[in-house]
């Protein structure tokens, strides 16, 4: 029913909103304040490092959920935990980023950040297995829909907490207060109204955590082609997302030349948040209904254009009005992403594939900031820096804007051998 997909989609909010401020502005205002000479490389190397963390330990502890036995269920005590012990990670990042400025404060920036990381993801890895575990899979489409509109939701309300209070007095005390509060009730919220079976006669074998280290590893990607294809089309296509989200501030910034550059990054992802709301349920209603890969070709095509659109300008008007473009592209894909998920998704050890399928949307965060900074920096302050000087500065966010659409072009194509499980009147499968 509606009201158990949003109770179910509560938990995906709140981590939308921690981490679609984080990432976007509290992370990168901490890194420039620290070092704005150097900000493209620490920026890159501190998301990079916390998203390994992120990656590896979502598939150890969601092998080690699957085979758990809490009479509360497989799921929830990992929730509970990874939830508290996620606060006073936040309360030290902001004492980093209040602290006065010094280099020495970069590695412990990066030490935090992969605190956070670990303690939301021994959370975040059993919760994603909730969708399979819990819901049918001709119902998956749509509530994969609830699950991109809680990201959406969240990730808009992340970007107003922290772009409003950003540069206030205490401002980052106060962004890491609210996340901080909106994780541990959405927590409450999920544990107490989303029921899972007691897990004490789990069929599956009892092992260790060092057993559960090497299980997790454990993938024969022969053994699941389609969803393994997926995975990689994930991963490319996240590159893309990742690539154009997380340099957003410093191409509004040094490129559009934006009088109030956290001001109007906030402009443009509310903006692409509203359109992407438009684009999302339909797309989810239809993911049950439809090929969810030809939504996702449309999806990407959309997303691709609207990145052509911010190459090319140096309009902020024209900006906000293609993020408009940006967004139903993103909403739409985003509706489809958990549905392809789990309808190509294994019928055993769900927690596990899940984990594997969050490293499709963790892995790219370790690697596109590391690729983008580095980009941007060699065309903005480095080696290429005299040539490209007649075409403005910031010239370095459009070059990696022209990366984001390869991105998104092979994301497309490396679905293609993918065979769907589609609805009966359909067949069972899709080339």
């Amino acid at each position: 029913t509606p009201a158990f997909y949003l109770r179910l989609s509560i938990y995906w909010f709140s981590l939308s909103l921690l981490w679609g401020g984080m990432i976007s502005i509290v992370i990168q205002h901490i890194v420039e304040r620290i070092s704005p000479d150097k900000k493209d490389l620490y920026l890159g190397w501190t998301l990079a490092i916390g998203a390994l963390v992120s990656t590896v330990i979502s598939m150890i502890i969601g092998t080690i959920s699957d085979h758990s036995r809490w009479r509360m269920g497989r799921r929830r005590p990992y929730i509970i935990v990874g939830t508290l012990f996620t606060v006073p990670c936040l309360l030290w990042l902001a004492q980093i980023g209040t602290s006065i400025p010094n280099i020495s404060l970069i590695p412990l920036l990066m030490i935090d950040f992969c605190l956070i990381q670990f303690w939301t993801n021994i959370g975040t890895s059993p919760y994603q297995a909730f969708v399979p575990d819990l819901v049918k899979k001709e119902n998956q489409g749509m509530a994969s829909a609830y699950m991109g509109m809680g990201s959406l939701i969240g990730q808009l309300g992340g970007l107003l907490v922290c772009g409003i209070l950003i540069q206030k007095p205490n401002g980052i005390w106060t962004i890491c207060w609210i996340l901080s509060i909106g994780l541990v009730l959405a927590m409450l919220m999920t544990v107490l109204t989303v029921k899972e079976e007691s897990a004490e006669e789990n069929p599956a074998p009892q092992i260790s955590p060092l057993r559960a280290v090497v299980v997790a590893f454990q993938i024969n990607p022969r053994e699941h082609p389609d969803f393994f294809w997926l995975i990689s089309s994930r991963f490319v296509i996240n590159m893309g997302f990742y690539t154009a989200t997380e340099f957003l501030y410093y191409y509004t910034h040094d490129t559009l030349r934006a009088p109030n550059p956290a001001n109007t990054v906030l402009q443009i992802m509310a903006i692409a948040t509203v359109s992407g709301l438009v684009g999302n349920f339909p797309a989810g209603i239809y993911a049950d209904r439809i090929s969810k890969k030809k939504i996702v070709y449309l999806s990407t095509a959309i997303t691709a254009v609207a990145c052509l659109c911010f190459l090319l300008t140096s309009n902020i008007n024209v900006a906000l009005a293609t993020s408009f473009i940006f967004g139903a592209g993103f909403g739409a894909f985003q509706a489809v992403d958990w549905a392809l998920a789990t309808n190509l998704l294994p019928d055993y050890d769900e927690a596990k594939f899940m984990g594997v399928w969050h490293a499709a949307f963790t892995v790219p965060q370790v690697v596109a900031p590391v690729v983008g900074g580095t980009i941007a920096y060699l065309f903005n302050e480095g080696a290429l820096k005299a040539a490209v000087a007649p075409y403005g500065a910031g010239f370095g966010y459009r070059v990696i804007l022209f990366l984001v659409i390869l991105y998104l072009g092979l994301g497309a194509m490396v679905l293609r051998p993918v065979r769907e499980r589609l609805p009966q009147n359909m067949g069972d499968a899709q080339e």
